[in-house]
């Protein structure tokens, strides 16, 4: 439950709501405090001056005494407080239902208008202090108050009452958003049980993208990307097999017919001799596999090293020239070096690259035509390159060439080749270098390019 998505964007909901109706609470509730405390503060300044209008207009202390309802209506209620005293302190008229403790405060002059900031509030209480003239003049002092339990009680249920509204809010919120999510989910939930039914047998079918939201468009195509990919890379897997187990059933094949004809009756020991070198080589053949399955291996799994150095091109062009002259003879082919310069690489894993593609151009070659290593710079590459002259491939054939046991034509194999597996080595070996490899060919002319990095850190 803690790791449903659900579950965490309604808590979030719930925590927002909550989080939005607390402030809107402590908003109203402080408006809402504002404006009582403002009505009980204006009903103080008025009624200190309507106290003063009648004490100023009666026609005695004495006569105002003798009619205390006319002042006890004029305060109408059991929390209001008016006390006026003479000069000496003697009281006149005390008006305190509740027989509060009032302190001794400074009266306001009595040319003075009363403002809001001189009434004080102490333990409770709103308190106005003001001097006011009797009717024969004498100084008479005016005391009006309020007993602020009404308006406090009133705040305190209005913030219970806010209380519960949050913790409703944000319960109800939390249910809506966990309802909302879940129906929301559901496209989520539907593409989950699609995918179930996905298996490697399946690996053709794709996740539906018109019904789905805008949001889950992008995740959905990007899925359905992976699964071409894993569709293909199934395929080439299941194709690899296959071709493995013919490259290997072939020598052994051999292998086992030799053998069987060997025993089939005495033979010289020339003849034995003779069995065991066509063994041997078919031995070397097997072994030559093995040795490029496991170079691929660790190449793919970044289990081969690089060890970078600073190679002499023209160096690399001149050896490896010297090595094919015997083949490029026997194939009435001459090679041509336009190496030049250094360029920053796996020395071993260079000449075997150029190793492989100068092997397929020479064998390819047309009699009496050059192969060529070519260079050319750009801002990003060094490009080397292996050109020859000789029959093109065909457009269908360029995008498979660097895959394992391809072959253009089968049926040109021949003894002592890589078994389909050169040119896989070649786009590996550029893959360790973080490099690309490209082919071109038409009109009878076919080029091998090797892209190295110019920034490559030793």
């Amino acid at each position: 439950m803690s790791k449903s998505i659900a579950w965490r964007l309604a808590l979030a909901i719930a925590l927002t709501c909550a989080l939005v109706l607390s402030a809107v609470g402590v908003f109203l509730y402080r408006s809402l405090a504002s404006e009582l405390t403002f009505r009980d503060d204006m009903a103080l300044l008025g009624r200190l001056e309507q106290v003063r209008a009648l004490l100023h207009d009666s026609d005695s202390l004495e006569a105002l005494q003798e009619r205390p309802r006319l002042y006890q209506n004029m305060l109408g209620n059991l929390d209001s407080v008016l006390l006026v005293k003479r000069g000496d302190g003697s009281p006149v008229i005390t008006i305190n239902p509740r027989q509060l403790a009032l302190p001794a405060l400074e009266p306001l002059a009595q040319e003075r208008l009363p403002k809001r900031a001189d009434v004080q509030t102490v333990d409770h209480i709103a308190l106005l202090t003001g001097t006011a003239q009797g009717p024969a003049g004498e100084r008479l002092s005016v005391t009006v108050g309020k007993w602020l339990e009404e308006r406090e009680q009133m705040l305190a249920s209005y913030r219970l009452r806010l209380y519960m509204a949050v913790g409703f809010g944000a319960v109800l919120a939390f249910g809506l958003g966990l309802l909302l999510l879940r129906c929301g989910l559901k496209p989520l939930r539907a593409l989950a049980q699609a995918m179930r039914g996905i298996n490697p047998r399946s690996l053709d079918q794709r996740m539906p993208v018109d019904h789905v939201p805008t949001e889950l468009k992008e995740p959905v195509q990007a899925l359905n990307a992976m699964l071409a990919r894993l569709e293909d890379n199934f395929a080439r897997l299941s194709q690899f097999s296959a071709d493995l187990a013919h490259e290997i059933r072939t020598p052994l094949h051999n292998l086992l017919g030799s053998n069987s004809l060997a025993l089939n009756q005495p033979r010289s020991p020339a003849e034995y001799q003779e069995v065991l070198a066509s063994n041997i080589e078919e031995y070397e053949r097997l072994n030559r596999m093995a040795e490029n399955l496991m170079f691929l291996a660790r190449a793919e799994h970044g289990q081969r090293p690089l060890h970078l150095q600073s190679v002499n091109l023209r160096e690399v062009g001149d050896e490896l020239c010297d090595y094919f002259d015997a083949l490029a003879e026997d194939r009435q082919v001459r090679l041509g070096n336009s190496l030049n310069g250094t360029l920053t690489a796996d020395l071993h894993l260079l000449q075997r690259a150029l190793s492989n593609l100068l092997a397929n151009a020479v064998r390819h070659a047309e009699p009496d035509s050059i192969v060529r290593l070519l260079q050319r710079d750009d801002a990003d590459y060094c490009w080397i390159g292996v050109h020859n002259i000789g029959p093109a491939i065909e457009p269908q054939h360029l995008s498979k060439v660097f895959d394992r046991f391809y072959r253009v034509d089968p049926s040109r194999a021949e003894p002592g080749d890589s078994g389909g597996l050169g040119l896989a080595i070649v786009w590996s070996i550029m893959q360790l270098h973080g490099g690309e490899v490209r082919v071109q060919s038409d009109h009878r002319v076919t080029l091998f390019e090797l892209g190295f990095p110019r920034h490559i850190a030793l």
